[in-house]
């Protein structure tokens, strides 16, 4: 049981940690300072909760505690990035004034003509 327990925690936080991370990563690529920033603490307190317990138990508990952690975490890193995308996908918008102002201005770097 208490196996069980600490594979469902470090899984629990692993998850909670992508489905931040995520959002996180596509709120600094539209300049969304303060979301990112706000998304990044929670994430890092998070993270350093995955990193402790799965660390104390491949460190020094039974096999059926290490393997279990490690088939959950892993299970949890890929479904928590399933859901942080479809969560940003959903909350983190792109002003499109700003978007179209980026690419006229790296247009302008090129040479190109704007839509041409």
């Amino acid at each position: 049981m208490h196996a069980l327990l600490i594979g469902l925690l470090a899984a629990g936080a692993m998850f909670a940690q992508d489905v931040i991370s995520v959002p996180l990563t596509q709120a600094e690529a539209r300049n969304r300072a303060h979301l990112a920033g706000l998304l990044d603490t929670a994430g890092w307190l998070v993270a350093i909760t995955t990193t402790f317990v799965s660390v104390d138990t491949l460190q020094g508990h039974s096999l059926s505690a290490k393997v279990l952690v490690i088939l959950l975490v892993s299970a949890s890193n890929y479904f928590g990035t399933v859901t942080g995308t479809k969560l940003g996908k959903r909350f983190v918008k792109e002003d499109a004034t700003k978007l179209a102002e980026r690419v006229a201005a790296l247009e302008a770097r090129l040479g190109k003509e704007p839509n041409g």
